[in-house]
């Protein structure tokens, strides 16, 4: 049987002196402790490459001191500042592990019921639990997959900030022109930007000819116009129930809003681009873009969360580190009737899993006949729900490209039990 506590402990070597981390914007906080948790020293240093060599050197002498052979870096993982310090160890090839942020919280409650807190209390915690072997085992990404990684979260932060904005036009339009949305039933489509960029008052609407309300649209907006959707809105403009009061202020800020949506959809398109790009040259991409459902974003998506494909033994590492493994609920000889999924991983995973498997149950003939018999199973076999279906296929999932890349194989619709052999 496999036991992972122990595999942890055999990476921390004897005769070690161990270094938890705290890090912080400005300096980060750092205890040197040997395994027998006496402290040698504790300090701060900057978060600068030149604190960082400093620190090196230091604890270099504190470790002859000790009289150790090694030294081994524990640093907590809290906010983003730690990315630069383990980026210079990585570099030097200085061993360190990775510290949950919760776990550290938990494990300093637990200890200390005074809840003292504070940054030398924090690494002198992160110090003991990887001498306890309570670490993370993690890789920095490198070179693709690390371009993949940022160009991927650029992507949602656009996509969330284009929603965003949606929501900002629609709320001010229900104020100043709330028929807008009757004949434009997208008020964010091509035509429609195009008259909120021109003339978002209705009364200013109202007060123009047909010709004369055209000619400004068309100053504003360059292709095609929908000149049927443009009579019908200059129609219910005469009778329209908008706000008048403040309506020059809100047509600015509606104008203001339609740039930024145009500055954004023209990011994300170039973002997609890159996207499409970084997939073709990764290794995994070849194998995935042959599953009937998967589009490059959704391929992306998970390649950018999961990283080299490489580094996992087997798929249910990929589940676990999703959080969509079930997990079981017993207390006092009682369990819960369902084990939903424990959430533990990584949500953007879950995420970009989740919008992957959406279009695959249905385009993809194998995942809908898979999802059919697990919904109208008897009742005696537990039949699964809507959503559960969706978790359960986000496993399959996982496992299906996990299978594919480690075989290097091609996925076939025509013959699936080829395609999904060791899944």
């Amino acid at each position: 049987m496999k036991n992972n506590a122990a595999n942890k402990l055999k990476q921390v070597p004897t005769e070690c002196l161990v270094i938890g981390i705290d890090p912080h914007k400005s300096k980060h906080a750092a205890v040197a402790i040997t395994q027998d948790y006496n402290i040698c020293c504790k300090f701060k240093f900057d978060n600068s490459r030149a604190g960082f060599i400093m620190a090196v050197e230091r604890l270099r002498d504190e470790m002859i001191k000790a009289g150790c052979k090694n030294i081994m870096f524990a640093i907590e993982t809290g906010g983003h500042y730690w990315r630069n310090f383990a980026y210079f160890l990585d570099e030097n090839d200085i061993p360190f592990r990775f510290i949950n942020q919760y776990s550290l919280k938990r494990r300093r409650e637990g200890k200390d019921l005074n809840r003292r807190k504070n940054d030398y209390r924090d690494s002198e915690v992160a110090a003991e639990m990887l001498c306890t072997g309570e670490f993370t085992e993690s890789k920095l990404r490198q070179g693709i997959y690390a371009e993949l990684l940022a160009t991927h979260n650029n992507y949602r932060r656009l996509i969330k900030e284009r929603t965003r904005t949606i929501n900002l036009i629609k709320g001010l339009l229900d104020g100043l022109f709330p028929e807008f949305t009757r004949v434009f039933k997208d008020p964010c489509g091509k035509t429609a930007l195009g008259v909120l960029a021109a003339c978002p008052i209705p009364r200013e609407i109202a007060s123009m000819t047909e010709k004369d309300f055209m000619i400004k649209v068309r100053t504003n907006y360059s292709g095609r116009l929908g000149k049927n959707k443009l009579f019908a809105l200059k129609l219910v403009a005469n009778t329209s129930s908008g706000v008048a009061a403040g309506a020059k202020a809100v047509s600015i800020e509606l104008k203001f809003l339609v740039e930024k949506l145009r500055l954004i959809q023209c990011q994300l398109q170039r973002v997609e681009e890159a996207l499409v790009e970084l997939v073709d040259q990764s290794e995994e991409g070849k194998y995935l873009l042959s599953v009937r459902g998967l589009s490059y974003i959704a391929i992306a998506g998970l390649i950018a969360e999961l990283g080299c494909f490489k580094v996992y033994r087997c798929a249910k590492q990929m589940i676990k580190m999703a959080g969509s493994n079930p997990s079981e609920k017993e207390s006092g000889g009682k369990r819960s009737s369902h084990t939903p999924m424990s959430k533990h991983g990584r949500p953007g995973l879950r995420y970009v899993g989740w919008i992957a498997v959406i279009p695959m149950l249905r385009l993809n003939a194998d995942f809908q006949a898979w999802a059919k018999q697990r919904r109208e199973r008897p009742v005696n076999a537990n039949p699964l729900s809507g959503r559960e279906v969706l978790g359960a296929a986000l496993n399959r999932l996982l496992r299906l490209v996990f299978a594919l890349v480690k075989n290097k194989a091609y996925y076939r619709d025509s013959r699936p039990e080829l395609a999904l052999a060791g899944v």
